[in-house]
């Protein structure tokens, strides 16, 4: 079953929340190795406000539609999977057959995912467990992916270890933390306000919880590790974060640029990591993905096995799709706590 036309979000304008639209247009032409997907569920990124804004990419085409993350169901499976899904699957590298009705999730690495139907490349489309639903899958698809990369392919945090997590109370650190207190290591989480520490203690399981507060981490950090320092530590906000963070990074520590929610430059003097045997490494999903043909398939199995098992649960805030900008707002006044999900079914 072919789908021609689809509602869509329109930018053709930079600017506020409000220069989003929704509107009727055709789905975009699917190669033989694409994959067309009817979308239940979006998820909502900070990435999002970003391109909204004219502020992703240096040159940010206009029209657009803005979106990196959906789940739904296969209509159209590329060329070689035929409809029993008997062909085109690779379990080996992590793929498994893509038969129509299989439910997905899609990363739609370069915009296009505010939408009710998208095409993805075969590589991008990854499948969905029973027992997770269409908007706890838009949900921690890729918060929820990277977050696993941080603690254990970057971090490589151990148990006993100590590791801190800057803004707790959000969808990727709330993540971090439930992860790394299921892995046995002791939790300092970092948020703006008491109330996402809260969030980040009593939802996620923080062991110790701190404002973020450049001027007093390093010293308070040091506080809580008698010394040592914390083992790792999960950055998803960088900016005036980043240099009391490595100050309070242990020996032979882990420091994970998970992201940059702050949007500001930071000042690195190498030498500092010489003497302390310490390591910066920095990842996207995506490109990890063309490294390593079985991820992230395999870190979202690994996630939706924990969240129907019940050892992760993600915070999720659902709304329709007539309030897409309000799910801006939310995300650009630093209010949200954990993911926001826009339902389409």
């Amino acid at each position: 079953m072919e789908i021609e036309t689809r509602r869509q979000i329109v930018l053709d304008r930079f600017g506020p929340p409000e220069v989003m639209r929704w509107d009727d247009g055709p789905v975009p032409p699917r190669g033989p190795d694409d994959v067309l997907v009817a979308v239940e569920a979006i998820g909502v990124n900070f990435g999002d406000t970003m391109v909204r804004r004219g502020e992703y990419r240096r040159e940010q085409p206009l029209t657009f539609t803005p979106g990196f993350e959906v789940a739904g169901r296969v209509v159209e499976a590329p060329a070689g999977e035929d409809s029993r899904g008997a062909a085109g699957g690779d379990p080996a590298h992590g793929r498994q057959p893509l038969a129509p009705g299989t439910r997905v999730v899609a990363f739609t690495e370069h915009g296009g995912g505010y939408a009710d139907a998208v095409v993805v490349p075969r590589d991008h489309v990854y499948t969905v467990a029973d027992g997770v639903d269409d908007v706890t899958a838009a949900g921690i698809f890729t918060q929820g992916v990277t977050a696993w990369y941080a603690v254990h392919r970057y971090g490589r945090l151990a148990a006993g270890e100590t590791v801190l997590v800057h803004a707790a109370a959000g969808g990727l650190g709330g993540l971090a933390v439930q992860l790394a207190a299921e892995h046995g290591a002791t939790t300092i989480a970092t948020a703006s306000t008491e109330q996402k520490l809260a969030i980040a203690r009593e939802h996620h399981g923080a062991a110790h919880t701190l404002i973020s507060d450049p001027d007093t981490l390093a010293q308070q950090v040091r506080g809580l590790t008698h010394g040592r320092g914390a083992d790792a530590v999960i950055d998803g906000v960088g900016g005036p974060l980043f240099t009391p963070s490595l100050r309070a990074l242990a020996f032979n520590g882990r420091y994970v640029v998970a992201g940059s929610a702050s949007q500001a430059p930071a000042t690195l003097d190498v030498r500092a990591l010489m003497p302390r045997g310490q390591t910066i490494a920095g990842f996207v999903v995506a490109r990890v993905a063309e490294q390593d043909p079985a991820e992230p398939q395999r870190a979202f199995d690994a996630i939706q096995e924990r969240v129907r098992a019940g050892r992760l649960r993600p915070q999720i805030t659902v709304l329709p799709p007539e309030q897409i900008a309000h799910a801006h707002e939310l995300i650009e006044s630093r209010r949200l706590t954990g993911k926001v999900v826009v339902r389409l079914v």
